[in-house]
């Protein structure tokens, strides 16, 4: 039976990743599952690819292994601009999901997941949920398993961890959760976040936002989370 590690590069998984390498646990295989934003660009901040590759260089020096990288068959971008072929919105691109039932998740993500999984066989799946997210661990999977759980690992615990371990993820000095640059389900804060530090990203926000007739999110269009950051911003000047 196959042993796989689901890494995601977020604090759980990799506490959970390192913590099966200091049990000499079986590990055949850590998968690492790549959205893409455009064909181009990945959904992912930049500092997340160079943890990706501390991460790699630490697995080969341990137990002579790599993250399998996956990309995902569809970025955001093309299933944003993918026309719609049903209902009365035919005719129209995508263009942002709706926040409850986003389509990016199915499409981008969960599907490309599935479909590796199920070549895989016999298999036993471990998945970086933390002791404290019960709602996450009532949702596992038969053949799936959430070490931390068993080690009664908190959030808390696996952020301490990998910080004693030397392979802290630095987007957790701007973020408390990590995720795709573009997820309409993200807080004010982490908007702000984006807006400053990577400018490139949040442009192409921006466009995007022009040609969608949805808004970014249900309170907010892109467009006016950036009259109401510059705002702020004036306030905060004068």
């Amino acid at each position: 039976m196959k042993h796989i590690v689901s890494f995601s590069g977020g604090k759980d998984s990799t506490a959970m990743l390192l913590k099966m390498i200091e049990k000499n646990m079986q590990i055949d295989e850590i998968v690492y599952f790549e959205v893409m934003a455009t064909k181009n660009l990945g959904a992912e901040y930049p500092e997340m690819y160079l943890f990706l590759d501390q991460i790699d260089k630490y697995l080969i020096k341990t137990i002579n292994k790599k993250i399998t990288r996956i990309k995902t068959k569809i970025s955001f971008e093309e299933q944003f601009y993918k026309i719609k072929q049903k209902n009365k919105h035919k005719g129209e691109i995508y263009g942002f999901p709706y926040t409850i039932s986003a389509w990016c998740n199915d499409r981008l993500k969960m599907r490309a997941i599935n479909e590796y999984y199920k070549k895989q066989g016999e298999h036993i799946r471990y998945i970086g949920i933390a002791y404290d997210e019960p709602k996450r661990l009532a949702k596992l999977q038969e053949n799936a398993r959430a070490p931390l759980e068993e080690w009664k690992m908190t959030e808390k615990d696996c952020l301490e961890y990998i910080k004693k371990k030397g392979l802290y993820n630095p987007l957790y000095d701007k973020f408390k959760r990590l995720g795709c640059w573009f997820c309409v389900k993200q807080n004010l804060d982490s908007l702000r976040i984006l807006r400053k530090d990577y400018p490139e990203l949040w442009e192409m926000l921006l466009k995007w936002q022009k040609d969608s007739k949805i808004p970014f999110r249900p309170d907010y269009s892109v467009k006016e989370l950036e009259e109401k950051f510059k705002k702020e911003e004036e306030k905060y000047v004068t």
